[in-house]
């Protein structure tokens, strides 16, 4: 093989000189081709001059820049007047009020100046106005409303249920059958039960119409949406968002669920009629009672907001409020707002259906920040397992994979995503963080279809007119629209005889550690908690602690570190220089070898 002798000089070829001479003489020419175009259009680019000023030797030069000057204070003069026009209009005062406090501001100035002895010189003899105080006309008094009150109400679950005449069962539409409890109607035995199906706004009008057939066999079932001052609000909206007025009385089913409240009362004696809002976490239970009222009495979970930040919901303890209807018949309806169901914790379960259960109470119930989990593979296996392949594909604009694959389904995610880790490994978490994390915000939309063969429900076609199609759905932007398999109703028992709202920060311990249907993950200022009790949850195989993404990478480069030793430096040599004894002569004689010099 020839020896391929290092370049050492940094001169390009003739070929190469001619190569870059002919591309600049090409650019030139095409230059002038597009001036001369452009000149023929009538389109001509003219170099903005500087402008030279005034010489010094102009004999009116002074003049010149006291007119400048004059000229630049007028314009300085109009634009604050239409600032005072602008505050006045917001503050409420009369523009003429303004001007003439100006004006006499600007009179007292110039007779202080006109006997002074000294001409006009120019802007140094322009004083700026003061700013005139605006007068502000006094504020009416508001007449507010009264607001309505708010007291405490019963301690457990059991002592609600005896107290109400009727149980409003509130279910996700989304998946209506998976919010559903058998043991919650069973001890509700005797008591006038309505399933009001909530967050219709969120699935089709057809999935909607089959779900109100399927659930009119057994219970009176009625549509519902809340108003649109409390719906759930995007993450980090706009700010022309925030400004734009909401509205507290546009909520859809509101006359029909008081129509069927008033027939009930008709029925019962007394002076109230008790009614029992009841139902999973996430249901939107108070977003409902707060349409019927029409105000903002209860909190609500908001994922901007810092108060609700630290907790995944809101309702902790039961609240009752009293309502008259709005038709002004005098119908007296008495709300109990409830925390969400909590289920007792099932023993003797294999691992596998432990797991499907945590899987499907999370995602079911979707408490606060469940893209922060420390393991999210199990929910999105669940997901994938639930959901039609081919609306999961057209959601994320992903390649064929075969159905009930989570591997492939979330090596296509972070390929999309360029979630791409060191050597070519593929971050199989942060593409199941961001399917979470659609899922947590409503941008996962998602719907089913009831079990069996029904009919559509011709009843409330008003309201199923007003809801967009399949079809309109899948073509909004801020939409990933897919179908899932129905859930399956409630079988566990009700935690019946548990106090709520006693020892919160303690439960909150305890339900981590030992409901696995009440876990959920938590924030970043929980982080340190989480952490601690580590030990305990990972012996139970239920916890979930919440680490960030950048832990998890310095682990894994530490790992890599570990299993690829650092090399050594080679030793130096060390220089040593040894002198042969001197012959006789006094010279040193050459040795005769290869190397030496014939």
């Amino acid at each position: 093989m020839p020896q391929i002798r290092k370049k050492t000089s940094k001169r390009g070829t003739t070929h190469q000189r001619q190569k870059l001479k002919h591309k600049v003489s090409q650019g030139r020419k095409k230059a002038k081709k597009e001036a001369r175009k452009e000149k023929a259009a009538g389109k001509t680019h003219k170099k903005s001059q500087k402008d030279p000023g005034i010489p010094n030797n102009f004999p009116y030069k002074d003049q010149i820049l006291a007119e400048v000057a004059e000229s630049r204070r007028q314009a300085a003069e109009e634009k604050q007047r239409r600032k005072d026009e602008k505050r006045a209009t917001l503050a409420g005062v009369d523009v003429k009020d303004v001007e003439n406090s100006q004006k006499k501001i600007m009179d007292v100035d110039i007779d202080e100046n006109q006997n002074d002895g000294q001409g006009f010189d120019g802007i140094m003899s322009i004083r700026p106005a003061p700013p005139a105080p605006l007068k502000k006309k006094p504020a009416e008094p508001s007449k507010l409303e009264p607001v309505i009150p708010v007291t405490a109400g019963p301690h457990s679950l059991r002592e609600v249920l005896q107290k109400a005449d009727v149980v409003l069962h509130v279910l996700d539409a989304r998946d209506p059958i998976a919010g559903l409890s058998e043991a919650l109607f069973k001890e509700a035995t005797g008591k006038d039960i309505i399933l009001l199906v909530n967050k219709i706004d969120t699935i089709p009008r057809e999935s909607l119409a089959l779900w109100l057939s399927h659930l009119r066999l057994t219970y009176n079932t009625l549509p519902f949406r809340v108003a649109e001052a409390f719906l759930p609000v995007k993450p980090n909206p706009s700010p022309a968002s925030k400004k734009a007025p909401v509205k507290l009385d546009d909520a859809l089913g509101s006359d029909a669920v008081w129509e069927q409240l008033s027939k009930l009362k008709a029925k019962k004696s007394g002076e109230e009629l008790v009614v029992a809002l009841t139902g999973v976490t996430n249901s939107g239970k108070s977003a409902v009672i707060n349409s019927l009222a029409r105000e903002d009495v209860l909190p609500i979970y908001n994922i901007n907001s810092a108060i609700t930040a630290k907790g995944p919901y809101t309702t902790t303890s039961a609240s009752e409020l009293v309502l008259e209807s709005p038709d002004k018949t005098g119908v007296k309806v008495r709300l109990i707002d409830t925390p969400g169901l909590e289920y007792v914790r099932a023993e003797g379960v294999e691992d596998q259906e432990r797991e499907m259960a945590r899987a499907r109470d999370i995602l079911l119930r979707s408490r606060g920040r469940i893209d922060r989990l420390k393991d999210p593979l199990f929910a999105v296996t669940h997901i994938v397992s639930r959901a039609d392949t081919q609306d999961l594909m057209l959601a994320y604009s992903l390649p064929a994979f075969s159905k009930g694959d989570p591997t492939s389904f979330l090596a296509g995610m972070a390929r999309a995503s360029g979630l791409i880790k060191k050597r070519g490994i593929l971050d199989h978490a942060g593409a199941a963080r961001i399917v979470l994390r659609d899922w947590s915000i409503g941008k996962f939309a998602r719907y089913t279809m009831p079990p069996g063969s029904t009919t559509s429900s011709t009843n409330n076609e008003g309201i199923l007119a007003m809801l967009k199609s399949r079809k309109e759905l899948r073509k909004a932007e801020d939409v990933k629209l897919v179908r899932l398999q129905h859930g399956e109703a409630e079988k566990r028992e009700v935690l019946l005889d548990d106090v709520w709202g006693a020892d919160e920060e303690n439960s909150e311990d305890e339900v981590n550690d030992e409901d696995a249907g009440d876990e959920e993950a938590s924030g970043d200022e929980d982080g340190d908690e989480d952490e601690d009790d580590q030990g305990s949850s990972s012996e139970s195989g239920e916890g979930e602690v919440v680490v960030d993404e950048e832990e998890e990478e310095e682990e894994d480069e530490d790992e890599d570190e570990e299993e690829v030793p650092e090399l050594l430096p080679p030793p130096k040599r060390k220089r040593t220089v040894s002198f042969a004894a001197l012959p006789a002569g006094g010279k040193r004689q050459r040795r005769s070898g290869k190397n030496s010099r014939r």
